[in-house]
């Protein structure tokens, strides 16, 4: 796998391209995400660029995703959990690239490239070593995610550190709404709250398209199961997915230029009963 087809001019068609590619490589023979991040990384243009600060971040990320790979293959392919596992991350990384990529980020300055970077780093950071299952308080695996990756960190600027961590920590579900708020009525910009809802679309973008999103709610039953949430009997049924569904935000100029909101309504009047 040594190309993504996460082109300007084939948004939506080569992301769903590049997610079944991954599919096809996953579990074997996958080609690791420190491979996928480091293609992301060069179709963006962030990894020949000389400012330190970027540099740190990208190191970082790949410093990351070596560490996902390595725990993964010391502890078995079955030992991951069947939703939150190294292909969501990877799904997160190909989504939020595309996105970056209709943000023109290849041809922006250094302060925007710098943007894309701390968020791919987030992206690769957000579920590290993710146990399966839902939080028994809040924000209680992403705050797990974030130390489990915290020692890499510390040739990154605290305030990128520090930015880095309150963003996987916006990844708990019900920190996203409030996040899609924040943002309300407002022009896109590059500012923490804008970066934030980017990171949130691409979390859960995938899972709301109707050709692998079905799948993955089968994922995250099993998964879900297999930690004893009683969701699990649920979360795949009809009724089940038109929840999720309906409750999906999707407000930055990238999601709308995918028209992903136009596919989560033809998925929900599909699984809504018609008068």
């Amino acid at each position: 796998m040594n190309h993504i087809p996460l082109t300007p001019t084939q948004w939506p068609e080569g992301l769903h391209l590049a997610c079944r590619q991954l599919r096809a490589h996953w579990p074997t023979p996958w080609p690791g995400l420190p491979h996928l991040l480091a293609l992301c990384q060069q179709s963006l243009g962030l990894n020949t660029l000389s400012d330190p600060t970027t540099a740190a971040l990208n190191q970082f990320a790949q410093s990351v995703a070596h560490n996902m790979e390595q725990l993964a293959a010391g502890l078995g392919p079955a030992s991951e959990p069947a939703y939150h596992n190294r292909l969501h991350t990877a799904d997160v990384l190909c989504v939020l690239t595309t996105m970056l990529h209709i943000l023109n980020v290849p041809d922006a300055d250094i302060a925007v490239k710098t943007w894309a970077s701390a968020l791919l780093a987030a992206a690769v950071a957000h579920d590290h070593q993710h146990p399966g299952g839902v939080n028994h308080s809040a924000q209680e695996f992403e705050r797990a995610s974030w130390q489990g990756v915290m020692p890499l960190a510390q040739q990154l600027p605290q305030a990128w550190r520090e930015q880095i961590e309150a963003w996987i920590l916006g990844t708990d579900v019900p920190t996203v709404a409030g996040n899609h708020q924040r943002v309300a009525g407002q022009s896109f910009a590059w500012t923490a709250d804008w970066a934030q809802v980017l990171l949130n679309e691409a979390d859960i973008y995938i899972s709301a398209t109707a050709e692998f999103g079905p799948g993955l709610s089968d994922a995250l039953a099993r998964e879900w199961h297999r930690a004893g949430f009683a969701g699990h009997a649920t979360v795949a049924t009809p009724a089940g997915r038109a929840q999720f569904l309906r409750s999906v935000r999707f407000s930055s100029p990238p999601a709308q230029a995918l028209g992903i909101a136009a596919q989560v309504q033809h998925q929900l009047q599909s699984l809504t009963p018609q008068d």
